[in-house]
């Protein structure tokens, strides 16, 4: 069976919504009848608006939660977002569908890198707390992007997940202007190809943020003679359906 042939349509009610820091809310919903949306680490949903509109979302919340969990970021001039929360706020229910995409844990032996600028992480999350849950051995190092410290609004979350598993290893990396930060400075790609050069051939890239961000990294990854078969992104999924890309 093909992914395509286990998207559902689910009626939904919220669980909550609470800010995770000044412009990202983190929403958490259930299906409306008690059943559960089976889903692997990566896969999206599609929202349903009142006036028509769908909106893909990211799942960040692992399949094992009794919730579905969504990172939304607020910004200014950007009135879906806000027209989101209001509808996750409202008494009412909504419709979604899914699970949608192919960006998900593959199975073999490669190490994992992921590389994920700002709410790009969401998915992510996903996919990550998929792979610790497995007990797999495989290294994973996350590779996470942001304009300033503030933004890696999950930060404690992943050094925590840094303390718990051997295998997992957290680098952050600031593209801005932040005088207070100390770390890894640029964008995420470069310390992660600069750091693994030796293991490149194997090892499993997934990569989520803007398109312009996903094609920056895969284009690197391709200069450096990463195998095309062991980049993952949603995004670089519809460029090959569309003919975009090989």
């Amino acid at each position: 069976m093909s992914l395509n042939e286990s998207i559902k349509i689910f009626r939904c009610k919220t669980v909550d919504v609470e800010p995770l820091n000044d412009q990202i809310f983190r929403v958490r919903f259930r299906i409306a009848d008690g059943s559960k949306l089976e889903f692997k680490g990566g896969q999206y949903i599609v929202l349903h608006m009142p006036d028509g509109k769908r909106v893909p979302l990211s799942i960040a919340s692992a399949p094992q939660e009794s919730f579905v969990e969504l990172h939304i970021r607020l910004v200014e001039g950007h009135t879906l977002a806000q027209e989101m929360i209001d509808l996750f706020n409202s008494t009412s229910s909504f419709e979604i569908e899914g699970p949608c995409g192919g960006c998900f844990l593959k199975d073999n032996n490669r190490d994992i890198i992921i590389i994920a600028g700002g709410t790009g992480f969401s998915p992510m999350k996903s996919l990550i707390e998929c792979a610790l849950a497995s007990q797999t051995k495989r290294q994973i190092k996350l590779y996470l992007g942001a304009q300033i410290f503030s933004d890696l609004y999950q930060h404690e979350l992943i050094e925590q997940w840094e303390i718990d598993y051997d295998n997992f290893s957290y680098v952050p990396v600031i593209s801005g202007n932040d005088p207070e930060w100390q770390g890894e400075k640029g964008f995420p790609h470069i310390p992660a190809v600069q750091q693994n050069r030796n293991n490149l051939s194997n090892t499993d890239f997934y990569i989520s943020g803007s398109e312009p961000m996903v094609m920056a990294v895969y284009q690197e990854l391709i200069d450096e003679n990463v195998d095309r078969s062991q980049i993952y992104s949603d995004i670089l999924n519809i460029k090959r359906e569309n003919g975009e890309l090989k």
